[in-house]
């Protein structure tokens, strides 16, 4: 016979009564019966949203499907939204929780089985709305980004050497701003950026990243405009860049970058 586990849950005490944790238990029992399973355990969380990923009977569920993998073989649901609402959630929990433990999952509902060839099919279905709901997110965070740099504050990102992130606005670092100075004043005094990045080396100094310099890191280091206090947002196309003025706190003045950067005239 085969072995499952159930797993029902409600947000708050004002759920509708054929969604209370009752009536779910009740279902779930009486479609096990239907089927011939044996339902093992039932696992309960009462009061917590199913966008929070640490509910406490969700993860006690999660220990014992791991402890009990070889004996079990699905875990059982009135509803998807009962395990998870976001749906990328539930495709992780799905695809990945799950398929690790080499079990199937079963949403009575929406008569939803894994183990078939139809729940396979609806399963890839969903894998392609999930997919479809992440780019959405994706833009919606673009386009909240595109938004925030247009009002010259800081978009996110990677900040460069020499800068830190601190409550959402980016500050000096005084001790690798001392480096990025150095830096520019050895290049302009007419070293290479192999003999800048073999001294930095030699001195034990890293990279924001804890690993050695190179000249490429050396020359992307005179290459940011940043420094200036002077920075471009791209967004999605170089061509529509958002033009940002003392995001960036300046470290090195606009003559040392023109000297740097000024085009060679015959």
């Amino acid at each position: 016979m085969k072995k499952v586990v159930s797993y029902v849950r409600v947000s708050s005490d004002s759920q509708i009564e054929n969604t209370s944790i009752e009536e779910q238990v009740k279902r779930i029992e009486a479609y096990c019966i239907s089927q011939e399973w044996e339902l093992v355990e039932i696992f309960k969380d009462e009061g917590f949203s199913g966008s929070n990923t640490n509910r406490p009977g969700y993860k006690k569920m999660m220990e014992y499907l791991a402890n009990h993998k070889e004996e079990l073989e699905s875990v059982v649901v009135l509803k998807m939204d009962r395990a998870h609402r976001n749906q990328l959630n539930l495709l992780q929990f799905i695809k990945v929780e799950l398929a690790e433990l080499n079990m199937d999952f079963v949403s009575i509902t929406e008569s939803f089985d894994t183990s078939t060839m139809i729940g396979r099919m609806m399963l890839g279905i969903l894998s392609t709305f999930g997919e479809f709901e992440r780019e959405v997110i994706n833009e919606r965070t673009k386009s909240g980004r595109l938004s925030t740099a247009l009002k010259n504050e800081y978009a996110g990102g990677q900040v460069p050497y020499g800068y830190v992130v601190e409550n959402g606005a980016v500050k000096i670092n005084k001790e690798q701003a001392a480096i990025v100075k150095r830096v520019f004043d050895e290049f302009i005094e007419g070293r290479t950026c192999y003999r800048i990045a073999k001294n930095l080396n030699e001195e034990g100094i890293k990279t924001k990243s804890n690993k050695n310099w190179t000249p490429t890191t050396i020359r992307r280091m005179l290459d940011t405009e940043s420094y200036t206090g002077f920075n471009s947002y791209n967004g999605s196309k170089e061509q529509n860049a958002i033009r940002q003025k003392d995001v960036f706190p300046k470290i090195i003045s606009r003559q040392k970058w023109n000297k740097i950067h000024a085009p060679v005239t015959a």
